[in-house]
């Protein structure tokens, strides 16, 4: 019986991680620790939370700075994020926008690429729950926190398109092209993405290699 209040505890702490409602989920695990005096797996969930809890402050700091035009001190927050949260690929997502609105292409470039080799490693969610008192709390955590395939896709598209306006900044037509052509190709009919203004980027841009 303490076995399973113990796992329905962290079942809902984790439910809320994925909320963001991050208090509430440390009150969960707390709740858990008391079935789990002797293991590590309910004070590496708490552990975790608690980075998490820094990490999405610092990201929140960083989108009130850019949404006010402070690209410098938006950067440094979405910096701190990543550095304090590697797994909040949203801080450098965010971060690649803040390098593009500052014109400092190569380094948006560069933090596409490291987001975008991330996204292509599928975790697998089918051993999450199995042996949870052997397991590695943080781990499990942040494999549960990872994007669903939909959220995965329009980050995808995301960042392709940050990186092709990068590319054109840059004079690379051609490779701001690929990028645009790859991000079409993610797009499922049911993603609330802006199909039409995509295939007209797209468009324009081969107008301007045929040209030229």
């Amino acid at each position: 019986e303490e076995s399973f209040k113990k796992k329905t505890l962290i079942n809902l702490g984790m439910a809320y991680c994925l909320d963001a409602e991050h208090d509430s989920a440390l009150q969960q695990f707390k709740k858990a620790q008391e079935f789990d005096s002797d293991g590590k797996f309910v004070k590496q969930c708490i552990d975790y939370t608690e980075i998490l809890m820094k990490a999405f402050q610092l990201k929140a700091e960083g989108d009130c700075h850019f949404a006010k035009g402070e690209l410098e001190k938006a950067k440094e927050c979405y910096t701190e994020a990543f550095a304090v949260d590697p797994t909040l690929l949203q801080s450098k997502i965010n971060r690649a926008a803040c390098h593009l609105a500052m014109e400092n292409a190569v380094f948006c470039i560069e933090d596409c690429d490291a987001v975008l080799g991330c996204l292509s490693y599928e975790r697998n969610r089918k051993k999450l729950h199995h042996d949870m008192d052997n397991a590695d709390g943080a781990s499990i955590l942040a494999a549960v926190l990872s994007p669903k395939p939909r959220t995965r896709r329009t980050w995808i598209v995301t960042l392709l398109c940050r990186r092709a306006a990068a590319k054109k900044f840059l004079r690379d037509s051609p490779g701001a092209l690929d990028d645009l052509l790859d991000a079409e190709s993610f797009i499922r009919s049911s993603d609330d993405i802006d199909k039409h203004m995509l295939a007209k980027d797209i468009a324009v841009l081969k107008e301007e290699l045929r040209i030229a």
